[in-house]
């Protein structure tokens, strides 16, 4: 099993236009994976971690983003309600 340490996240426009919404992640090794390799990597066991300014935090797998409406399943998180960068949502961006 491998440990991998994301610093930042890509977004992309929501087909709906409303928002914008993790498409992927870049590591510390600046290499980027979309949302759906994270997902798979997760599920086969892989752990993957937010660091950035002090903060750690497992990333998870969730059913679908939390914006209403948005199709794009499943989706991934920290800290959805936190307003800091131990929230991927509020990482820089890739």
């Amino acid at each position: 099993m491998t440990t991998y340490i994301v610093t930042r996240v890509r977004k992309e426009q929501s087909p709906d236009g409303s928002h914008r919404h993790i498409e992927g992640v870049c590591t510390d090794d600046d290499e980027h994976y979309t949302r759906s390799a994270v997902i798979e990597s997760i599920n086969a066991g892989d752990t993957w971690t937010l660091e950035v300014d002090g903060f750690h935090e497992v990333i998870k797998v969730i059913s679908a983003c939390p914006h209403d409406g948005c199709t794009a399943t499943p989706y991934i998180e920290t800290k959805p309600m936190s307003p800091k960068k131990d929230n991927l949502e509020y990482l820089d961006l890739c």
